[in-house]
């Protein structure tokens, strides 16, 4: 149940929610309610201009160590329809194909499931986050396919092939939409930051073994000041003295893309759209940790859950990392995390920027080339205290709309959404520190929406001009809330039970009377989300466990495959 101090109730009305605002990663994505400049490509009206083409490889009678390609065909193996720009609508079963039922549901009923606030708010800021772009989970899905990893007839039973698939199906989207969320999960994390020290020519030679031996992967690239894009590779040959990196981008369906690297200079080159490399202008180009691989197999489910979504009181929640993220709806702007740890501060949108030992900082993977989320973790048993602001960037407005959330060890989840002054000071920040304690504060003239997830219980709350917040819990599973002023009075007092008296879900609205430093509050009981078994069941036809098998069998492959592509990696940079 809600603990309250000093409250005043009031008639039930609907639950203001918190609008949580996360763009993926661009602004520049064809619009899906529009028809994209690339929606012709391979289609029998041919409207549409087509975005330049490279031939497929041909390895036939060639050695693997200089051609490997796994017969990937994006006129055949990836979507028709172009990368597109609208909120996710991951729902309740992809929150249970996630991370499992007992995680996520507060109670099963014959309609379905009943979500923990954290597992709905999570799920909700993640569908926000789609609306820039839905790259990284057009990658997945087409690769899964590809691979035998999901079957085209769950999709639609007649389609002959991925690029058959329509953009208005609902099982289309959906399965595009469960996919890109697993970027957000630990295990994919570990996975790709594992090849943020390899060289170019070595993510190249890691390639090319895994397309001989099944492995799988998607490929990340990254810009300094546009954020990150995902693509699926397929094929990696040498071309004169560059090596190139055949790969279906999922802005430009239909087509074949190439990334050209320079094994002498370390560098990489994607000239999107384009036949000549020579020329990457309006594309991009980097070296080490801007460019890198995910394993198809880190995305194995269900996993475990990065927020609380235990009810339990006293139970320790989550690992011992917290979890920030943060994204703006401003197509023009790109937003990620001011972080201050032991009195230093690291801007982690800047890609020159070493992060202190343990913390790690990724754009979210959405649209055309520009990623405009980010997502921030914190290892506590290495970071015992540090402070996260939202900084906005390139293209911003005066006043960018950010939103930020925080799942940390012992804490509810918290999410607040303000406006960040462009480049400059944040409105709002989260300080944690040594006990666990979420300060959240805000800046002069600025007022912020913030929703307090524990347990069975949502509340949320508006913080006035010149007020901050602390949020607490101890050991009885009580968060406690504190209003502080701008001395550091304490102003109002409010506590949240993980529990309820009738093992309901609560949503409530706590509205404070700045002159009598009570709360007002309103409560209504959530809904159970229907959740569809028959896409549960499928999905659990996977088999990683097999495949996995399969390609350690395999994994001892020619080391001339490694040389032809750059050489041998170091043992201390192997995942």
């Amino acid at each position: 149940m809600l603990i309250r101090t000093s409250l005043r109730m009031t008639s039930l009305v609907p639950m203001a929610v918190l609008a949580v605002i996360l763009s993926g990663c661009g602004s520049g994505a064809p619009d899906a309610s529009e028809p994209s400049t690339l929606s012709g490509v391979n289609s029998e009206s041919g409207d549409g201009a087509s975005a330049d083409s490279h031939p497929l490889p041909d390895c036939t009678g060639q050695d693997p160590a200089t051609c490997s390609y796994d017969g990937f065909d994006p006129s055949v193996d990836g979507f028709s329809f172009a990368n597109y720009s609208t909120p996710g609508e991951l729902d309740a079963t992809g929150m249970v194909a996630l991370f499992g039922a007992e995680a996520v549901c507060a109670k099963r009923t014959a309609s379905g499931c009943v979500l923990f606030p954290t597992a709905r708010q999570w799920a909700e800021q993640v569908n926000e986050a789609m609306a820039g772009g839905h790259c990284e989970g057009m990658a997945v899905m087409a690769a899964r396919l590809f691979r035998g990893d999901a079957e085209l007839a769950d999709l639609d039973p007649d389609a002959e092939s991925t690029f058959d698939l329509e953009f208005e199906d609902p099982d289309v989207q959906g399965a595009i939409d469960l996919w890109w969320s697993t970027q957000m999960l630990a295990a994919v994390q570990e996975a790709y930051t594992a090849f943020q020290n390899y060289q170019p020519s070595e993510i190249a030679a890691e390639l090319a073994v895994g397309l001989q031996t099944g492995e799988g992967y998607t490929l990340g690239i990254y810009h300094p000041s546009d954020g990150g894009h995902a693509i699926t590779p397929f094929a990696v040959t040498l071309e004169g003295d560059r090596i190139a990196i055949s790969a279906y981008d999922n802005n430009y369906p239909g087509t074949v893309q190439r990334i050209m690297i320079d094994p002498a200079t370390e560098q990489w080159s994607y000239a999107m759209g384009s036949t000549n490399p020579d020329e990457p202008t309006g594309g991009w180009e980097g070296g080490i940790g801007t460019i890198e691989l995910t394993p198809m197999a880190s995305r194995a489910l269900p996993v475990a859950a990065p927020f609380d979504d235990s009810a339990a009181k006293g139970a320790t929640r989550g690992n011992a990392v917290s979890h920030l993220f943060v994204t703006s709806p401003d197509s023009q702007s790109r937003v990620g995390f001011d972080v201050t740890v032991d009195g230093q501060t690291y801007d982690t949108t800047d890609p020159a920027v070493v992060l202190p030992d343990g913390v790690m900082a990724r754009s979210t993977l959405g649209a055309d080339l520009s990623g405009k989320g980010m997502v921030v973790t914190v290892d506590s048993s290495v970071v015992k205290s540090f402070s996260a602001s939202p900084t906005a960037r390139n293209g911003s407005s005066v006043q960018t709309p950010v939103t930020m959330s925080i799942d940390s060890v012992d804490s509810p989840r918290i999410t607040a959404r303000a406006a960040s002054a462009e480049a400059t000071e944040a409105d709002t920040s989260f300080t944690v520190n040594r006990n666990g304690q979420v300060e959240v504060a805000t800046a002069d003239g600025a007022q912020a929406e913030v929703n307090v997830s524990n347990g069975l219980n949502s509340v949320d709350f508006s913080l006035p001009d010149g007020i901050d917040m602390t949020v607490d819990i101890g050991d009885d599973g009580v968060a406690d809330i504190e209003y502080l002023d701008e001395d550091g009075n304490v102003v109002g007092e409010f506590a949240i039970d993980d529990e309820t008296e009738s093992g309901d879900v609560i949503d409530a609205l706590a509205e404070f009377d700045e002159d009598s430093g009570t709360f007002d509050l309103t409560e209504e009981i959530a809904e159970a989300d229907e959740v569809d078994e028959t896409f549960l069941d499928a999905l659990a036809d996977d088999e990683y466990a097999d495949e996995d098998s399969d390609a350690d069998e395999d994994s001892d492959a020619d080391e001339d495959s490694d040389e032809g592509f750059g050489g041998e990696q170091d043992d201390d940079s192997e995942e």
